[in-house]
């Protein structure tokens, strides 16, 4: 069973191949648009919306399009893309519009049904996300071949990366009360506790699939590695992300570079990009920061 207020599409059958498939999961609000959706204050500011008025943050775009194509631009994979957001459904063509004018391919969306939660009498499960997108990655994991590894990308005002561990310690099988009590320490809702724990059943348990945690540090708080779970990656800008996704294999070497270019674009200062190299060296164990 999966909550009935997550709307989710996939339009894309993954086939196991020979080996491990990489899945890019990314969040929308405050990851890939510098935008506030998933508050009632936010939701109720925005009854029109254009994609043109969007804006991605800066460095997302070329960044997904290197992660879609791979470490070989000459062979492309395609590897799958996914979103998962707090974002409330109705905005769906907005966003679909705004990536297609990015250029950013993508597999399939999910997104909260905000209005449903208003109309259920539940605002407060609106701003919750712990137990709202643990339910949206285990339907996505349900949905996937049997040897996948998942690269997820959110940010530090959602509790991403609670929900991201989250999930592949479920993947790799925590279950019933265990789960229900960890689930309700993040603050998640009694209606979304049941789904996840009834989800998480179903599945079979495997090895934790999460290789990596990105999480952009909007609010500023910056942890190191000895901090944190050694997945996670707490990055400042994304050409910190590219930088450590370089180094995994993941995309082409030159894909830092375009990265670094669409910041200046955005007018961030050179000096600034050069802290920001430094740091990914420093902080984030990146061996190889040359652009």
């Amino acid at each position: 069973m999966t909550s009935r207020f997550i709307k989710a599409s996939n339009d894309r059958k993954v086939e196991q191949g020979d080996g491990v498939v990489d899945v890019f999961v990314w969040d929308i609000d405050k990851t890939y648009l510098d935008t506030r959706f998933s508050s009632l204050r936010g939701l109720l500011a925005i009854p029109f919306e254009l994609a043109v008025d969007k804006h991605a943050v800066a460095g997302t775009v070329p960044l997904l399009r290197a992660l879609r194509t791979g470490p070989e631009p000459s062979a492309p994979r395609f590897s799958p893309l996914y979103f998962v957001s707090g974002s409330p459904a109705h905005l769906r063509g907005v966003v679909e519009k705004k990536m297609t004018l990015d250029g950013v391919q993508f597999d399939g969306i999910t997104f909260k049904d905000q209005l449903g939660l208003l109309l259920a009498g539940r605002p407060q499960a609106i701003a919750e996300q712990v137990g709202y997108k643990l339910g949206a990655l285990l339907l996505l994991r349900s949905q996937l071949p049997a040897r996948v590894r998942f690269c997820l990308f959110g940010d530090d005002v959602e509790k991403d990366m609670q929900a991201f561990l989250l999930f592949g310690a479920v993947c790799a099988g925590l279950r019933g009360a265990a789960l229900r009590q960890e689930l309700r320490r993040a603050g998640a809702h009694w209606p979304e506790v049941d789904a996840v724990v009834e989800a998480a059943a179903a599945l079979v348990p495997e090895s934790d699939p999460v290789e990596r945690v990105f999480i952009h540090s909007v609010k500023g708080r910056l942890l190191g590695r000895a901090d944190l779970d050694e997945r996670v990656c707490v990055c400042r800008s994304f050409l910190q992300s590219a930088l450590v996704l370089r180094q995994l294999g993941k995309i082409d070497v030159g894909a830092p570079s375009r990265v670094k270019d669409d910041l200046l674009r955005r007018r961030f200062a050179r000096e600034e990009i050069a802290g920001l190299i430094d740091d990914a060296r420093v902080r984030l164990g990146v061996v190889d920061t040359t652009l």
